[in-house]
């Protein structure tokens, strides 16, 4: 099983690109970056992961076959979320970088992370649970705790008559 660098890939693409950058999961967890609002193990903002799982829809209802990406511009960035099934890479790029140059690179660069990546995910055998051993551990327990409750019966029972 080989483990993906995505710090190395990302460090690469610094250089080639120019640009910070990100890459994240399908469910939006980072998983390598140098763009400090979306810092490696943090969680991409929910109203993103949102509009990065209604891209379908909102591609439906604009006559679309599917979207690949947007951008968002703040005061002094653009970024940009480009998205495969199983990858999406965020782009931290200045204003004056020109988006329609810009993103086909990433869309090749994202096509050929996502082949090259194989979704360990995937259940290649079962092992077979005894649940017999887990059902006599929880019979012994429970045995243990009528024991310990009976244990000081007559005591509260005392108590209760005194008080009483």
């Amino acid at each position: 099983m080989s483990q993906v660098s995505y710090e190395e890939i990302i460090s690469q693409l610094k250089s080639d690109l120019n640009a910070e950058c990100a890459i994240a999961n399908k469910y939006g967890i980072i998983l390598g970056s140098l763009i400090k609002e979306f810092a490696k193990g943090k969680i991409i903002p929910y109203g993103i992961l949102s509009l990065i799982s209604n891209s379908k829809e909102i591609a439906n209802a604009l006559s679309l076959n599917k979207i690949n990406s947007f951008a968002l511009e703040s005061e002094k960035y653009n970024y940009l979320f480009t998205f495969s099934k199983e990858l999406i890479f965020i782009s931290k790029l200045e204003l004056d970088v020109n988006l329609a140059t810009f993103m086909p690179s990433v869309s090749v660069i994202l096509k050929k992370l996502s082949l090259s990546i194989t979704t360990e995910e995937e259940v290649k055998s079962f092992s077979v649970f005894d649940f017999s051993k887990e059902i006599s551990k929880i019979e012994e327990s429970l045995e243990g705790e009528k024991i310990r409750k009976g244990k000081y019966s007559i005591i509260k029972d005392l108590v209760k008559h005194i008080s009483s």
